[in-house]
């Protein structure tokens, strides 16, 4: 088997890179993570342990990576939480409750990307997962980075809703983002 090369997870890539990004950069990082959802979703497939280090950059393009926990949305075998060893930080809070995965699961952890997109750090960083999955059962979310457009920060806040009939389609985000990125590109937001 040959597998393309990367230079490093979206979290490492954040991590060393985030000062030199600019605003067009970033919404181009979540619009490329949002596009490769769109493709699993199309395909019927969740992801179920979508993060900041299943998410791969190459050559400063974005791949999902790690399909252990993927499944076929009509499977009988969809994750539930108390299968997951995911990172908690990401994980829809119906999962830490025993629900299954579904496409509304993987929207919730693109919120969480996004907002890592927008703040070069990894969500709730100084908490324990323990405290993490405390505060995500309780509706405690990160704070929005100052100076994000609001039409960003909408977006994934709604990704991230604790309802999931709020959280918006794949579609809707990759439009969404689009926009933005195009805005980006004749204003300075």
């Amino acid at each position: 088997m040959v597998l393309q090369y990367a230079d490093k997870d979206l979290r490492d890539y954040l991590s060393e890179n985030f000062k030199n990004l600019q605003l067009i950069d970033k919404f181009r990082m979540a619009e490329e993570t949002a596009q490769g959802l769109l493709f699993l979703h199309t395909k019927n497939i969740v992801h179920g342990d979508l993060n900041s280090k299943n998410i791969l950059v190459c050559n400063k393009q974005i791949k999902i990576a790690d399909f252990g926990m993927s499944r076929r949305i009509n499977e009988v075998s969809t994750p539930s939480c108390t299968e997951i060893k995911g990172m908690p930080a990401y994980v829809d809070p119906r999962c830490l409750k025993d629900s299954n995965y579904d496409k509304k699961s993987d929207i919730y952890s693109l919120g969480v990307i996004l907002w890592e997109i927008s703040s070069g750090q990894p969500p709730f960083k100084l908490l324990t997962p323990l405290e993490i999955v405390w505060k995500i059962l309780n509706g405690v979310r990160e704070i929005p980075v100052k100076n994000t457009p609001f039409q960003y920060v909408e977006l994934y806040k709604k990704c991230w809703d604790k309802d999931p009939s709020i959280r918006p389609d794949v579609s809707l985000v990759i439009n969404t983002l689009n926009g933005l990125r195009n805005l980006s590109t004749f204003i300075n937001i």
